[in-house]
């Protein structure tokens, strides 16, 4: 078991966005140096939930801070990115982050969102996962072509390619049976979350996921390298924050008070990894886990 922290970058009252962003830069520090082992990124756009518009340049700028801890998207929402640049993107970041980067995709459901998008963009929420068959090719192939109903691209070179081989991990979120269905088809591990519903609902994805992973292997589809292990994206956002302010980006101070207090400054561990970090408080613990 692993464990991580979760990023949404909320506009918290009180803060400024910049406040906001320097904070949770300086927190990704402290995963580290806390001995945490993931960093997970959001991306939300024209709402206070999430100020992770680009959830690239949040993973660049984590990679840039950070030796050890793997650095994941939960998710990139497919609908907003070209393919290619999408692609490019998370190839320099990879290599950036010498081979820590996880690729989490996903189609969006927050309709605020689409609102402020192209058609084009609307359009491609219906096409699930088919953008990740352009960017397996850029990632793998030395030149390609693709055709396909949102997208025609003639030959096309994409440079640079990822420092993992064959490619970065490629997760996907599991809001729905279809995306379940499609996930375990194509061997990939599955994000799962406690946002959309309660504990139960955490166990009966995971069922439905295994049940659909081994049906795809029986019939020959699946990738047979792939585990049966799941990526699970359980952020400490659960109870009192619920509530309708919750959803604006207020109240996080009262899911983890007295976090801040109990933790120490992002350099104290320095040289001193054999000292244990500060305890939370009992009973408040917070962190997502895989």
């Amino acid at each position: 078991m692993r464990f991580g922290t979760f990023f949404f970058f909320q506009a918290a009252p009180g803060l400024t966005h910049a406040d906001v962003v320097h904070r949770e830069l300086e927190q990704m520090e402290w995963t580290e140096e806390l001995g945490f082992d993931q960093i997970w990124l959001t991306e939300h756009h024209f709402i206070d939930y999430g100020l992770a518009v680009d959830p690239a340049s949040l993973a660049a700028a984590a990679a840039s801070r950070t030796r050890r801890v793997r650095i994941g998207l939960a998710a990139a929402i497919l609908p907003f990115h070209h393919p290619l640049r999408l692609a490019e993107q998370m190839a320099l970041i990879d290599i950036i982050s010498k081979g820590r980067l996880d690729v989490g995709v996903g189609r969006g459901n927050r309709p605020a969102e689409f609102k402020g998008t192209t058609s084009r963009s609307r359009k491609t929420a219906s096409a699930s996962t088919r953008p990740c068959d352009i960017i397996l090719k850029a990632w793998t192939e030395e030149r390609f072509t693709h055709e396909g109903r949102f997208y025609t691209i003639p030959e096309a070179r994409v440079i640079p390619k990822p420092w993992q081989k064959p490619h970065p991990p490629i997760y996907q979120v599991c809001g729905s049976e279809d995306g379940i269905e499609s996930s375990a088809a194509r061997g990939w591990p599955m994000l799962n979350s406690l946002l959309t519903g309660p504990v139960d609902q955490l166990v009966n994805r995971r069922n439905s996921y295994l049940t659909a992973l081994r049906q795809a292997r029986a019939h020959g589809g699946g990738d047979r390298r792939a585990h049966e292990g799941l990526g699970g994206v359980a952020p400490d956002l659960r109870g009192r924050d619920r509530r309708a302010g919750a959803r604006r980006g207020q109240g996080r101070g009262d899911v983890v008070p007295g976090l801040a207090a109990a933790l120490p400054g992002p350099g104290a561990h320095r040289g001193r990894a054999s000292e244990p970090p500060a305890r939370l408080p009992r009973g408040r613990r917070s962190a997502s886990r895989r």
